[in-house]
C-alpha cells in the first residue's frame, strides 16, 4: 500500500449515496409480499444513512503511478460529514469527504470502498476536486454496495474515463481485468442477494414438478427446444426433474439490475392496479362476483370498469396491509378502486372497436404492428410437413375476395402489391388441438387485407381452421368469412375477427414482446458484463439500453411466464406458451431486427436507394414503419459516429481482447442454441459492430416501445383484444 505524503495537499471530495429504500421493488411482486414484509420494510428504514462517518471507508488508486505492476493504493481515509447541495434529488445524502496527497501519487483513476454498515447502501456518485495539474474526476458509480464481509474482494470503481483495453493506463489494467474476472464468477454455487455475478443458464425454473404433473413444464434451451439464455441463479433442483431448477421466493439477480429507487414507488403505484388479477385471491370476499368474476357477461361490465369502478368496505384495508401507501391505493371511503381510465382506443367512439377499420388500422399502428406481411402467391400455401398434418392449403379463394377488390383481379392485386396478410395459422396448428382440449375453444387463422386506393387497409376475408375430428394427417377443418355490415352475418363477421384478435394477442404478449425483445436481449445484457469493462467505449454505449430488462425478466421467470402463472391463466395458448415461444425462436435471425431488414423481409417495403431510409414503403400510411425509420436512422448514424470514434480502424478492433470475447460469448453461449447460423456477423470489422450494436439498441428501446407502450390504449379494452376465447364459431340451426 502506497501511504501518502504527510505533508501533501489534501484532495476534497464529495459522495452522493442513498439509503436502502423503504418500498424495494423487487420484494413488492405480490399483495403477499407486502402483507408479510411490510412491517420489515418499515424497520429497515430505522437503520438509515445516519451512520457514523467510520462506517464506510475509501481508497484511491493511482492512474499515473504503479507499485509493484499495478496503480498505488492511497490511505484509508473516512467520510466527514454530512453536506447539503442544491443538485440533490429525492432521496439522496451528500458526504464531505478528504483525501491527502502529494506529487508521488500521481492522478486518482480509481477507488476502493469498504462498507462496515450492516445495510447496504446506494452508492451514485464521488467526486473529486481540485487535483494538481488535473482539476476535477467524476466518478459515476450507481451501484449497491455492501457490508465488506461479503465480497471476496474490494469494491472498486473506476473514474468516468473511457478506454479501450490498448488504451488503458497501464497502472489500472489489472484492476480492469480482475474487475471483469470478479464480475464473471466461477460458475458454482448458490447466488446470494449481494452478489455481483453474471453468468448463463437454461430456462429451468418455469416450472415446479414437485407440485404436480399439472406443473411441471420442459427446459427451454438446448437441440430439442432452443432458447436464449437467462441470468444464472445457482439454486438447486426439484426432486422429480433434475434438470428443472427449484422455485424459490428470492431469484436472484445481479444486486444492480434491481430496479432504481426512483422508479420504484411509480411502479408501485401504477402496478398494482394494472396487475389486479394478481390480487384477486385477496379481493374475493370484498366483490360480488360481476366485475371480477372469471368472465364479463355483457358489454355493460366491460364499460363499468371505466365509468363506474367497483366500490369497497370500509374494513377492507385490515386485510390488506398496515403501509401507507396501500391506503391510498386501496381507498376505504366509499370511492371507487378499480376505476380506470377510459383506453384511447374508446375515448373518441366508444364502439370504435368493431369497425373493420380500427380491425385493420391496428394491424400496421396498433400492438402487433410488425408481423403483416405481403401475399406474393395465390392460393396461400403451408410450410407445414404434409405427412404430418395434411394439406393446409388456404381455402379462401378468388370468389372471396374479387367482389371487393375495386376491379381487380387477384393475379392484378398481388402484381400490384395490394395484397397482405396476418398470418397465424402454421405456428398454431401443432398445438391447436392440445390447446382446443381445456375449456379454450379457438382456430388458426388467416386474414387477407387490400390496400385500397385511399392507402388504408380493408380487410377481405378471414380463414378459421381447426384440427380434423379424425387426426392430424387429414388436414384441418376450415371456414371462410367475409365482411358483412347487417344482420346475423355481421355478427359472425365480428365474431371472426375477435377469433384473429386473439391469436395476434397471443402472439403479441409471448412473441413480439418477451421473446423478441425481453428473452432475446438478456444474453446481451450477461455477456456485455462479463466481457466488457465499465470503462469500455462499447459498454457505455450499450448499458443505458440494458435497464431494468434482467429484473423485469426474473419478476416475469416468478409471476408472469411461469406455471400457472398471469400468462398461462390469461392467455390461450395457457401452458404451451412458452414452449411454443421456443419453437418460434428456432426461425429467429438477429440480422433481420434491423427495421429496412424487416421491412423488406415481409415485403411491406422495397430496397430503393433514391428513398430518404434507403426503402420504400408499400403502404405510405404505416405509424410503425414510417416513424421507426427515422428512429432507426438516428441510431445507426449515432452508433456510426461513436464506433468511429473509438475504433480508427477495422485492425484496431479485430485486436480488441474484450470486444472479440464479448461476441463470441455472446453467440456461442448466450444464443448458443443458435450458434452455427451464417447471419451472425463475424465481428471483424467495424460496419459489423455498427450493425450489430444498432439493431440490439433498436430492439431494446424503439422496438420494445411500439410493443409495449400500447398496451393499455389498445389492450386496456378487453373487447378490443381479448386474449382467450372459450367456444367455437356457432354453426347454423344450432
Amino acid at each position: 500500500m502506497f501511504p501518502f505524503g504527510q505533508k501533501g495537499q489534501k484532495i476534497k471530495g464529495t459522495m452522493v449515496v442513498m439509503q436502502k429504500n423503504v418500498l424495494d421493488i423487487n420484494s413488492i411482486t405480490s399483495v403477499g409480499g407486502i402483507v408479510d414484509q411490510g412491517l420489515g420494510f418499515i424497520g429497515s428504514a430505522v437503520d438509515a444513512l445516519t451512520f457514523a462517518a467510520t462506517k464506510i471507508s475509501i481508497q484511491l488508486i493511482s492512474a499515473t503511478k504503479a507499485d509493484g505492476g499495478k496503480g498505488k493504493i492511497g490511505k484509508s481515509t473516512n467520510l466527514r460529514g454530512k453536506i447539503t447541495l442544491p443538485t440533490l434529488g429525492a432521496g439522496e445524502q451528500a458526504y464531505d469527504v478528504n483525501f491527502e496527497w502529494d506529487s508521488d501519487f500521481g492522478i486518482p483513476g480509481a477507488f476502493y470502498i469498504k462498507n462496515f454498515m450492516q445495510n447496504e447502501f446506494y452508492l451514485k456518485s464521488l467526486i473529486l476536486e481540485d487535483i494538481p495539474n488535473h482539476g476535477t474526476i467524476h466518478f459515476v458509480c450507481n451501484s449497491w454496495v455492501y457490508n465488506s464481509k461479503n465480497y471476496k474482494t474490494d469494491r472498486i470503481f473506476f473514474a468516468n474515463n473511457t478506454y479501450l483495453p490498448s488504451e488503458t493506463p497501464a497502472p489500472l489494467l489489472k484492476y480492469r481485468e480482475e474487475e471483469l474476472k470478479n464480475v464473471r464468477g466461477d460458475g458454482t454455487g448458490e447466488r446470494k442477494e449481494w452478489d455481483r455475478i453474471y453468468d448463463y443458464d437454461v430456462y429451468n425454473d418455469l416450472g415446479n414438478p414437485d407440485s404436480g404433473d399439472k406443473y411441471a413444464r420442459p427446459v427451454l434451451g438446448g437441440s430439442a427446444l432452443p432458447y436464449p439464455r437467462r441470468g444464472r441463479t445457482g439454486r438447486g433442483k426439484t426432486r422429480k426433474d433434475p434438470n428443472s431448477e427449484k422455485p424459490s421466493d428470492f431469484v436472484y439477480l445481479p444486486r444492480d439490475e434491481a430496479f432504481g429507487h426512483l422508479k420504484s414507488s411509480d411502479f408501485l403505484a401504477y402496478g398494482i392496479k394494472s396487475v389486479s388479477q394478481d390480487v384477486l385471491p385477496v379481493l374475493t370476499d370484498a366483490f360480488d362476483g360481476n366485475i371480477l368474476s372469471l368472465e364479463f357477461d355483457n358489454f355493460a361490465e366491460v364499460r363499468k370498469l371505466y365509468e363506474g369502478g367497483v366500490t369497497l368496505p370500509t374494513n377492507f384495508l385490515s386485510k390488506i396491509a398496515p403501509i401507507p401507501v396501500i391506503k391510498e391505493i386501496f381507498r376505504t371511503d366509499g370511492e371507487q378502486f378499480l376505476k380506470y381510465p377510459p383506453p384511447k382506443v374508446m375515448q373518441v367512439d366508444k364502439s370504435a372497436w368493431m369497425t373493420d377499420e380500427e380491425f385493420a388500422r391496428e394491424t400496421i399502428a396498433g400492438l402487433n404492428p410488425n408481423v403483416i406481411k405481403i401475399i406474393e402467391e395465390f392460393p396461400l400455401s403451408s410450410k407445414l410437413d404434409t405427412q404430418a398434418y395434411g394439406d393446409h392449403t388456404c381455402i379462401i379463394a378468388k370468389e372471396h375476395l374479387e367482389p371487393n377488390l375495386g376491379g381487380l383481379t387477384v393475379e392484378q392485386a398481388i402484381q400490384n402489391k395490394k395484397l397482405f396478410i396476418l398470418d397465424h395459422h402454421d405456428y398454431l396448428i401443432p398445438y391447436l388441438r392440445k390447446i382446443n382440449a381445456n375449456t379454450t375453444k379457438t382456430y388458426a387463422t388467416r386474414t387477407i387485407f387490400f390496400l385500397k386506393d385511399d392507402g388504408t387497409l380493408t380487410p377481405l376475408a378471414i380463414e378459421l381452421s381447426k384440427p380434423h375430428p379424425q387426426g392430424e394427417e387429414y388436414g384441418p377443418v376450415s371456414e371462410v368469412y367475409v365482411p358483412a355490415s347487417e344482420g346475423v352475418e355481421a355478427y359472425i363477421w365480428l365474431l371472426a375477427k375477435a377469433y384473429v384478435v386473439v391469436n395476434d394477442a397471443c402472439y403479441h404478449q409471448i412473441i413480439s414482446h418477451w421473446l423478441s425483445t425481453h428473452a432475446i436481449v438478456e444474453p446481451f445484457v450477461i455477456a456485455t458484463n462479463r466481457q466488457l469493462s465499465v470503462v469500455h467505449p462499447i459498454y457505455k454505449l450499450l448499458f443505458p439500453h440494458y435497464r431494468d430488462t434482467m429484473n423485469i425478466n426474473s419478476l416475469a421467470r416468478k409471476a408472469l411466464v411461469n406455471a400457472d402463472g398471469i400468462i398461462e391463466k390469461t392467455f390461450l395458448w395457457g401452458r404451451y406458451s412458452m414452449e411454443m415461444s421456443a419453437v418460434i425462436y428456432k426461425d429467429w435471425v438477429f440480422t433481420d431486427q434491423a427495421l429496412p431488414n424487416d421491412l423488406v423481409k415481409r415485403g411491406v417495403a422495397v430496397k430503393d436507394p433514391s428513398a430518404p431510409h434507403g426503402v420504400r414503403l408499400l403502404i405510405e400510411d404505416y405509424p410503425y414503419a414510417s416513424d421507426g425509420l427515422e428512429i432507426w436512422d438516428a441510431i445507426k448514424s449515432w452508433v456510426q459516429e461513436y464506433v468511429s470514434f473509438y475504433y480508427k480502424s477495422d485492425e484496431e478492433l479485430q485486436k480488441d481482447p474484450e470486444l472479440q470475447a464479448w461476441w463470441k460469448e455472446l453467440v456461442e453461449v448466450g444464443h448458443g442454441d443458435l450458434k452455427d447460423k451464417p447471419w451472425w456477423q463475424k465481428m471483424q470489422t467495424r460496419e459489423e459492430l455498427v450493425e450489430a450494436s444498432a439493431i440490439l439498441i433498436w430492439i431494446a428501446s424503439a422496438l420494445h416501445a411500439a410493443v409495449n407502450f400500447g398496451q393499455y390504449p389498445y389492450g386496456g379494452l378487453i373487447l378490443n383484444r381479448p386474449t382467450i376465447s372459450r367456444r367455437f364459431m356457432p354453426e347454423k340451426g344450432f
